[in-house]
């Protein structure tokens, strides 16, 4: 994996066994897209030098759904009450676990500016993520599991993060690990295709 520019794929002996490309389902002519919601697109394709807009040119679809969802993602990413750290480390072990491409490469140059090496990236895409890392990373890439496996955290986990995360803080890793899960979800879906950029 390449840690010193945008080029980087997918994990070696990761978890993230990518999902098979699927169709792009949001290029219908017959999708009616509100003037906001192509200013915005166009914004980000600008902002990014058009390395990161396709996520949202597909949330566009649903009229009316990216100006909250922009808001409630923000909320979490990146003014939510985790560290950005925290926040990129629950965000890749997502992607990885969700097999979303998207995602993953999206999130791998915010993960490296918050901290994280690149190494440490590479290991979060695959099942060695734990071995690598101190008690309270171990502890966040764990509760990731638990929560996407059986949609809560048990006691000892809860108990485990207590220590060094807010009532608050674990509430927000809860959400931030499901909307990242539901958007990995919609993504592989519509078979929404990393932009051409980021691959170089």
């Amino acid at each position: 994996m390449n840690g010193t520019t945008g080029t980087d794929h997918t994990p070696k002996g990761g978890v993230a066994n990518w999902h098979p490309e699927r169709p792009e389902r949001f290029g219908d002519p017959s999708i009616s897209r509100g003037l906001f919601d192509r200013l915005v697109v166009a914004m980000f394709k600008l902002a990014t030098r058009g390395r990161s807009y396709e996520v949202f040119r597909a949330i566009s679809i649903r009229r009316g759904l990216l100006r909250p969802f922009l808001r409630y993602n923000a909320r979490l990413m990146p003014f939510g009450k985790l560290s950005r750290r925290q926040t990129e480390l629950v965000i890749l072990r997502v992607s990885a676990i969700c097999r979303s491409e998207y995602e993953w490469i999206q999130h791998q140059p915010i993960g490296r500016r918050a901290g994280l090496s690149a190494h440490e990236i590479e290991l979060i895409g695959t099942d060695r993520a734990e071995s690598a890392f101190g008690a309270e990373d171990r502890a966040l890439l764990a509760a990731v599991e638990e929560l996407l496996e059986d949609h809560a955290l048990t006691d000892a986990m809860w108990d485990e993060l207590r220590q060094f995360l807010s009532t608050a803080q674990i509430m927000e890793l809860c959400l931030l690990a499901g909307h990242y899960a539901g958007l990995a979800g919609a993504l592989n879906t519509f078979g929404v295709r990393v932009e051409p950029r980021m691959r170089r």
